[in-house]
């Protein structure tokens, strides 16, 4: 591999990849970079509006949709080896989740913990003698269990609940799922969404009793495993239904008048749930069956959109998803970082308004994704690159076999 190859890896589209769920994972990042921005700034925001803050709120709804994608991307190929071999490589799957994985957080967790959280320091006072004595907190982040105890990577625990898929479900996959008889495979995996549905509907009254629901609401549904893993599940069911059900999807596809029919309508109810149902009211609309909602609909924008022709597959597959897509893992990972002491640049302490928000966000973005593209020169792209060679070594070991 050249170096010009090596720079230029995160601009050219992988052999398999497909278009549409590169701008779907697109979408979600900048979706999460205009959340992060509004919460930030959002007691500067003068003449609230109810319909903008609850859109503007539930940009969080693109975790969904990683959930929904990750869910899908894992599940297929072990769905598929497990049918085919009645069995999983269980190495093979968690060597490649390693080093498509632990670098950059690792890495970043180090920089964290010994070079950013004593710059942030640095200025004294209550804030700084804060960070410093919480920054033992980072053996949270370290065995990725931030999602039940608050480590120092304020938003890892998206990454601590998808980690702990990653060793579950291989597992759930040989020893369960397997010796379910097919024809209720399916319905199974729907049970599964309906049990952290259930427990939400349950500790809604707790939460509702709060004086302030919203800090409850996360530490109590939207962090942990138990509260929000139905997300993942309804992509895993999505990869069930595209792996062993094709003959549903196909049907829809061969059908373009429905096929458009059924995308609209995914990505107007999309929108309309974003503007009218404010995340952090203790209701059920608001708390119990959100997850589902945008996970379902964003299921069926992701499939819907994947063959060639409409609107919104010409929009996903837009060449320029191909890095921010990429270079999502690491944006994510390091966006807070930047995000943070930019916009104190750019808006300061001063009042503000929603145009603001939608201004600001894709530059921000954009410089967000310069410093993520440097990041995984260093800290991701070389373990990818051996990633993509063990998996060829693998691949020709089974050849060979």
């Amino acid at each position: 591999m050249t170096v010009r190859e090596y720079l230029n890896s995160v601009f050219i589209r992988s052999p398999g990849e497909i278009p549409a769920l590169t701008g779907f994972r697109g979408v979600a990042i900048f979706m999460l970079y205009y959340v992060h921005l509004f919460r930030n700034y959002e007691a500067q925001i003068i003449e609230k509006n109810f319909f903008l803050s609850t859109f503007l709120h539930n940009g969080s709804a693109s975790i969904d949709m990683f959930f929904v994608l990750s869910g899908f991307l894992i599940a297929g190929p072990l769905l598929k080896e497990l049918r085919k071999s009645g069995t999983i490589n269980l190495k093979a799957f968690y060597i490649k989740r390693s080093l498509r994985i632990f670098p950059p957080y690792y890495i970043f967790l180090a920089l964290q913990f010994f070079l950013i959280i004593p710059f942030f320091a640095r200025g004294g006072g209550e804030f700084g003698e804060m960070l410093m004595s919480t920054r033992w907190r980072i053996v949270f982040d370290l065995t990725y269990i931030s999602n039940y105890y608050p480590g120092t990577l304020f938003h890892g625990w998206s990454l601590s609940l998808e980690e702990q898929f990653y060793m579950i479900f291989p597992l759930f996959l040989m020893l369960v799922f397997h010796r379910i008889p097919e024809r209720f495979q399916l319905p199974s995996l729907w049970v599964l969404v309906l049990l952290p549905m259930a427990y939400r509907l349950y500790i809604l009254p707790a939460i509702a009793a709060q004086p302030h629901p919203s800090g409850p609401y996360q530490a109590w549904i939207y962090f942990p495993f138990h509260g929000h893993i139905d997300s993942v599940i309804i992509g895993i069911i999505t990869a069930y239904i595209y792996q062993f059900r094709r003959h549903w999807v196909d049907y829809v596809y061969d059908r373009p008048a429905l096929k458009s029919a059924l995308l609209g309508a995914s990505v107007i109810l999309f929108f309309a749930y974003s503007i009218f149902v404010f995340e952090y009211l203790p209701t059920i609309e608001g708390m119990v069956v959100r997850f589902p909602v945008f996970s379902i609909l964003s299921a069926l924008i992701m499939i819907l959109s994947i063959p060639e022709g409409g609107w919104v597959n010409r929009v996903l597959s837009w060449k320029w998803f191909i890095p921010a897509a990429k270079l999502s893992y690491c944006a994510y990972i390091i966006h807070i970082v930047v995000m943070i002491p930019l916009s104190r640049k750019i808006f300061g302490g001063g009042e503000l308004h929603y145009y603001h928000i939608f201004l600001w966000f894709i530059p921000i973005g954009l410089v967000i994704f310069f410093f993520a593209y440097l990041f995984h020169l260093v800290a991701e792209r070389p373990f990818m690159i051996w990633k993509d060679r063990y998996t060829d070594m693998l691949k020709a070991r089974r050849a060979a076999a």
